[in-house]
């Protein structure tokens, strides 16, 4: 496990503990390198959904800015492993299900996977 993924398991972890009790007018996570607001999203709408989906994301890439090198024109495969790791964990960790199944149709897993 990377030095910057096992970094990121405890902010998970307090994203999973805060997200969950989702009707919170002002729930955040401010961890290490994190930090999502989503109190004033209604996780009961697809577009509620999709803006914390978008929140999760813009978070793990700024968390995994460091690991970011670019190649040319590509990034570094190390950037888009810990973005991807970053969003599958804290999906998983929120336990929503709107929020995992627009996860897995974004990313291409099936089954629920992330």
């Amino acid at each position: 496990m990377s030095v910057r993924l096992s970094q990121l398991l405890p902010a998970l972890a307090v994203t999973a503990a805060v997200c969950l009790p989702c009707v919170a007018p002002e729930a955040a996570v401010d961890a290490p390198g994190i930090r999502i607001a989503y109190g004033d999203l209604n996780l009961a709408t697809p577009a509620g959904v999709a803006i914390l989906y978008q929140r999760i994301l813009g978070a793990a890439k700024q968390y995994c800015e460091p690991d970011r090198v670019l190649t040319g024109a590509r990034l570094s495969p190390n950037y888009d492993h810990c973005v991807q790791t970053a969003v599958a964990a804290t999906v998983r960790k929120i336990n929503q299900p709107g929020l995992s199944a627009l996860h897995a149709a974004r990313s291409g897993a099936g089954g629920g996977q992330s």
